[in-house]
């Protein structure tokens, strides 16, 4: 393990974290916020892509799949901070993540207010209706803790660090001239 000049920091890395923890970032919060994004348009749209659309215009009514992508939009945020407490070190960020998380469980118990279903006995068929007004206000608020979770994360390194990157070369550098010096 490379080591800093100062003998009794023998023990610590100087490119950083050698561990996990750019892989736990990748696999636990990155993937994370994309599907985020997935989500939120299903929640907006009823489809990912608008070329998903088009291909399945009024084959899955849009309104289930909109429920859906807002259930899992708040899901995934929920991981999110589920994933990302261990690591608010900076003071006040764990307490932000917490609300965060502690507002989406609030708000998902209230998924099922946003729609009601009318069903006909005589063509046999169970249709979902959205209270619109009531869904866009919820996913509004959703869309706005999603942007409001990266604040933290960043301000705990977890999105992007502001240490400078690491030079292997001049680290080599750095090693020649140590043993050149101090043997």
């Amino acid at each position: 393990m490379p080591q800093k000049d100062d003998p009794g920091d023998s023990i610590i890395s100087e490119t950083g974290n050698w561990n996990v923890a750019a892989d736990f970032s990748k696999e636990k919060i990155m993937i994370p916020l994309i599907n985020c994004d997935i989500y939120e348009d299903l929640a907006s749209f009823g489809y990912e892509t608008i070329l998903e659309q088009i291909v399945n215009y009024n084959s899955i009514p849009q309104n289930n799949i909109k429920i859906i992508g807002l259930d899992r939009l708040i899901a995934e945020l929920i991981r999110i901070c589920k994933n990302s407490k261990f690591a608010m070190k900076k003071q006040g960020t764990k307490v932000k993540i917490e609300k965060y998380e502690k507002q989406l469980k609030k708000i998902r118990e209230l998924i099922p207010s946003l729609y009601k279903f009318r069903t006909s006995q005589v063509k046999r068929t169970k249709e979902m209706i959205l209270d619109t007004a009531k869904f866009n206000q919820t996913l509004e608020i959703v869309s706005q803790i999603k942007s409001d979770i990266n604040e933290p994360l960043n301000q705990n390194h977890l999105i992007f660090t502001d240490r400078d990157e690491f030079d292997p070369a001049a680290f080599k550098e750095k090693i020649k001239n140590r043993m050149k010096n101090k043997g």
